[in-house]
C-alpha cells in the first residue's frame, strides 16, 4: 500500500508519523505526493492510497490505511458505520478544507517562501 500524504500540512505529516509507528509489519509506503512531477491537483485535496490496483481517497483512504494496522482493526466498524451515514467523509471534507499548509523545509537557502494561495 503507497500512501500518498501532503508534506506541506502538518495534520498529514503526523498522521504519517503515527501510522508508521503503527506498521509493525512494514505494510505501509509513505511519499509525499509533492515528490511527484506533475501530479494530478486532486491529490493536495485529499490523502490518496493506492493497494491492490485500486486508489482510494479521503476517507476511504484512511479506511484503508486503519484495515493494514492491526492496532485500529477494533475501529474499523465504527469508521464503516460513519462512511455509512456520511459522518466520516463529513468530517474529513471540514478538516481538509481547513488545514493550512506551510512549505517547511522545502525553500532555497538564502530564499523566502512563496504560499501558493490556491494551495489553502
Amino acid at each position: 500500500m503507497i500512501i500518498y500524504y501532503d508534506s506541506y500540512c502538518k495534520i498529514c505529516t503526523n498522521s504519517s508519523t503515527i501510522w508508521k509507528k503503527l506498521d509493525w509489519k512494514n505494510k505501509l509506503t509513505f511519499d509525499s505526493f509533492r515528490n511527484i512531477k506533475d501530479y494530478p491537483p486532486e491529490m493536495e485535496k485529499s490523502l490518496h492510497v493506492f493497494h491492490n490496483h485500486r486508489w482510494y481517497k479521503g476517507y476511504s483512504a484512511i479506511i484503508q490505511i486503519a484495515k493494514m494496522l492491526p492496532l485500529l482493526w477494533v475501529f474499523v466498524p465504527l469508521l464503516y458505520l460513519f462512511k455509512l451515514i456520511g459522518f466520516g467523509d463529513f468530517i474529513y471534507k471540514l478538516v481538509a478544507k481547513n488545514r493550512k499548509l506551510v512549505p517547511v523545509n522545502h525553500c532555497s537557502e538564502g530564499e523566502s517562501c512563496q504560499i501558493n494561495p490556491r494551495s489553502r
